[in-house]
C-alpha cells in the first residue's frame, strides 16, 4: 500500500509539471504558425484590418492577451510582432517561465 502511494507520489511529480511544459512548448508553436499563416494571408486579401481583426479573434479563442503590433512593409507585405508569455506553476510556485518575443513577416514565395 506504501509502495503504491509512493508510485503515485513519483508519477505526479514527474508527469504534471512534464505535461504543463509540453503544453505552454505547443502553446507557442501554435501561436507562432497562427501568426505566419495571418501574416502570409495579406497576400491573398489585400487588407491590413481584416488580418488584424483576425489575429485579435485567434488570440481571444486561444485564451491570450490580444496586445500585438502590426505594420505594413509594402503593398503586400506585413510584419506582426507578439510577445507571447507562458509559465508553469504548482502551488504557488513557477518553476518554467517563457517570456518571447515572436516576430513573422510575410514569407516571399515562387506560387504568389
Amino acid at each position: 500500500m506504501v509502495k503504491n502511494i509512493i508510485y503515485i507520489i513519483i508519477i505526479a511529480i514527474i508527469g504534471i509539471p512534464s505535461w504543463q511544459i509540453g503544453t505552454i512548448m505547443l502553446e507557442k508553436k501554435k501561436v507562432n504558425v497562427m501568426l505566419q499563416e495571418q501574416a502570409n494571408r495579406i497576400k491573398k486579401h489585400n487588407k491590413p484590418e481584416l488580418v488584424k481583426k483576425d489575429v485579435k479573434k485567434n488570440l481571444e479563442l486561444m485564451g491570450l492577451p490580444t496586445k500585438f503590433s502590426f505594420k505594413s512593409l509594402e503593398r503586400v507585405k506585413v510584419q506582426i510582432n507578439y510577445t507571447y508569455y507562458g509559465d508553469a506553476t504548482i502551488f504557488g510556485y513557477t518553476y518554467y517561465e517563457v517570456e518571447e518575443d515572436l516576430e513573422h513577416i510575410t514569407e516571399d514565395s515562387k506560387f504568389d
